[in-house]
């Protein structure tokens, strides 16, 4: 059965398309409750034939969604996607999925009240995506399995970190 949350997908790179099509095909998320902006998918035509909500700007995705999911292939490129909607997270849950990062890293660039779930992403040599969930101090419990759910869609989850 589908979550009932909604959650924004931003970045950039190749995983973005590819998150937001497994969630779609894995049923994980209801089609209308994946938030999508004009501005990160160039061929917007397939997942909007699929029932997803496309909004002209990655400020109007966030801000409509319980969850933020945002990819980027390098550190730089993550904090790039997370500078213009940084100022409206609080209350959301920011998922960063990227090479080489840590909650830590992420806090630095969201505004406090935000629960964030880092995924330091390392791709093997069989082209599988691997993974581990590190959490923010004060993630609700409850939360994760969506976010578990979501980020399971696409990588090998390898561990928790707390």
């Amino acid at each position: 059965m589908p979550h009932k949350i909604k959650a924004a997908f931003i970045g950039e790179g190749g995983l973005l398309p590819t998150i937001v099509q497994n969630v779609l095909d894995q049923e994980i998320l209801p089609p209308e409750n994946v938030l999508l902006s004009r501005k990160d998918f160039e061929d917007a035509n397939q997942l909007a034939d699929r029932g997803t909500k496309f909004y002209p700007d990655d400020m109007n995705a966030v801000v409509k969604a319980d969850i933020l999911v945002v990819c980027a292939d390098k550190k730089q490129e993550l904090g790039t996607a997370l500078a213009p909607i940084m100022g409206c997270t609080r209350g959301r849950i920011v998922m960063a999925i990227c090479k080489g990062i840590d909650t830590e890293y992420v806090a630095e660039r969201v505004v406090k009240g935000t629960e964030i779930l880092a995924a330091p992403l390392q791709q093997a040599d069989d082209g599988t995506y691997h993974t581990t969930m590190e959490f923010s101090k004060n993630f609700l419990p409850y939360q994760v399995e969506p976010c578990r759910d979501i980020l399971g869609s696409t990588c090998v989850l390898d561990d928790f970190a707390s």
